[in-house]
Parts: structure tokens; sequence; C-alpha cells
């Protein structure tokens, strides 16, 4: 009796599972694809450490290595590949592809010396259109001892506004 109740359950859990799938599959999709807007814009970015930074010794490859390296959706838009003294200030317009709503740009930074054992911090600050004041401004820590300091800095971008606004 405890077998046949045990198959009538397998065969019941089965057609089920089948039943299921086959409704999602009949599920009506959207016919149009989302469109994502996309606009291109030049930014300013200073980023400041409070660490030498270097050249990555232990990268994969050593001729693509970066001591500073910043990334928007995984596509590289500001690198230095050279020695980076503390307090240093680097300054660069960049050109970024961005999408209608948040945008993520990634900081990585390796510190020339990682036995140091103090805190590591980045400062990081985003201008648009020559203002003065930072569209973003995003502190990135990482403890003492770690081999590369990494962070995100997240800004909003409303395209539609900024449409309007050249258009006046």
């Amino acid at each position: 009796m405890r077998f046949l109740v045990a198959v009538l359950c397998a065969i019941a859990v089965l057609a089920l599972t089948w039943l299921y799938q086959s409704t999602l599959a009949d599920a009506p999709t959207s016919m149009r694809p989302e469109v994502i807007e996309e606009t291109t814009t030049t930014y300013r970015l200073k980023i400041t450490s409070t660490f030498d930074a270097g050249v990555d010794p232990f990268a994969e490859e050593v001729e693509k290595a970066t001591s500073l390296r910043v990334s928007l959706r995984g596509k590289e838009v500001f690198s230095l590949n050279r020695p980076i003294p503390a307090g240093e200030t680097m300054e660069s317009d960049v050109p970024l592809e961005l999408q209608d709503g948040v945008n993520e740009l990634l900081v990585e930074m390796t510190p020339a010396d990682t036995l140091s054992h103090a805190p590591k911090a980045i400062h990081v600050e985003l201008f648009e259109n020559d203002l003065q004041q930072a569209k973003q401004s995003v502190t990135i820590w990482a403890p003492s001892g770690d081999s590369i300091v990494v962070g995100r800095v997240p800004f909003d971008v409303d395209i539609e506004a900024s449409n309007r606004g050249e258009q006046e």
C-alpha cells in the first residue's frame, strides 16, 4: 500500500511540474524589446589616495598591469601604469557612455606597500560639465594589508532632463 501511495505522489508531482512548465512556455512575452537610453557625456574625475600606489608585480599580464584603473560596466575608462605618491591628485576628463538611471564606476588601486599597517583610502570626485560642485564624492576604505583597494562610485543620470536642458 505504501508503495502505491509513493508512486501516485510521484506521478502527481511530475504531472504538476509538467503542467507548470507548459503554461510558462505559453505565457505571453513582451514583443517589444526594452530600449535602454544611452548618452555619451564627458565627466571630470579627481582621485586622491592616502597611500603610495604602484604597479601590481603579480599581475597575470605584467605589461598591462596598472596602479589605478577606473571602469564603467567592465570597460576601462581611465588608467595609470606608473607609481603614484600618496596625496597626489590625479585629474582626467573621461567620456562616459551612460545609461538612464544609476551608473557605477569601479575604482581599483594597487598599494605599493601591502605590508603597511595603516588603513588605506581613495577619495573619488566626479564632476559634470565643468561644474564646481561634485556630482558624486566617495571615499573608498580598505583595511591594512589589502593587496588592492576596490570600491564603487554610484551616480544617477537623468537623460531626459539633460536632453531638455540642451534644447532650451
